[in-house]
């Protein structure tokens, strides 16, 4: 008799047609994602063998860590782009915005409308996996001033909010809509943060999903796929990211 294995389903037979990724690190040197364009290459190559057909990477914007500018993201993207034809990656199509910390850089960049958008008025943000911001209230009163709508990366893993899924609901509330990263349903981060992201998935919070994938180890990973039983609920989500078409 065959156990069924926890990584069931692989990656690419859970991937929907024309999926498009909304959360990675593919610009090479400028956070912690790949560091060379033949690393980025190479995941791209792998995405457009999923099923993608889009990507917006989004490299981070982080105060005094990686204060990336609009104009160093457009460059590199521009770099990388020019290299992917000649490498044969012609199906996939790689746009770039960014993950902003929600920091006093990002709160002046809103203020300023210095925002790379993901599509439309969204915009990829994050939050400290420590504590949230001290002034996130005027933070979110800023986006939407700015008329922008704001997409939470990765809640599963504030792990300050675990006790409490009120703070979600008022998250929520408050305007914000939810991407869960799909390599915390694989386990990456450790079998808490696997565990929640699913009770948020079974619960209704998750909007949108992404790889943040910023390395082959991670791509490796996700490439394994997930446990059969929510493999289905997976692709249902995956679904949703076509609002970014």
């Amino acid at each position: 008799m065959r156990f069924l294995s926890k990584k069931d389903v692989p990656f690419k037979e859970v991937v929907p047609d024309g999926y498009i990724d909304i959360h990675s690190h593919l610009l090479p040197g400028i956070d912690d994602g790949v560091k060379t364009i033949y690393q980025s290459g190479y995941i791209l190559e792998q995405f457009e063998n999923f099923g993608f057909k889009k990507v917006i990477t989004t490299p981070h914007i982080m105060q005094d860590i990686w204060p990336n500018s609009s104009q160093t993201i457009t460059s590199n993207l521009k770099k990388l782009k020019d290299v992917l034809v000649p490498l044969g990656i012609t199906k996939i199509e790689l746009r770039a915005s960014a993950e902003y910390m929600m920091d006093d850089l990002f709160y002046e960049r809103i203020k300023n409308n210095d925002i790379l958008p993901l599509h439309q008025n969204y915009i990829l943000v994050e939050m400290s996996t420590f504590a949230p911001p001290i002034n996130l209230n005027e933070i979110l009163f800023e986006i939407k001033l700015a008329g922008y709508i704001p997409i939470l990366a990765h809640p599963e893993r504030y792990s300050f909010y675990h006790d409490d899924l009120k703070k979600y609901d008022e998250l929520k509330a408050s305007g914000f809509l939810f991407q869960v990263n799909l390599l915390s349903i694989s386990g990456y981060y450790g079998e808490q943060i696997k565990s929640f992201a699913k009770k948020m998935i079974d619960q209704g919070y998750i909007d949108f999903t992404g790889t943040d994938v910023h390395n082959y180890h991670q791509l490796e990973v996700l490439e394994k796929g997930f446990e059969f039983k929510i493999a289905k609920k997976i692709t249902s989500l995956m679904k949703n990211n076509i609002e970014f078409s």
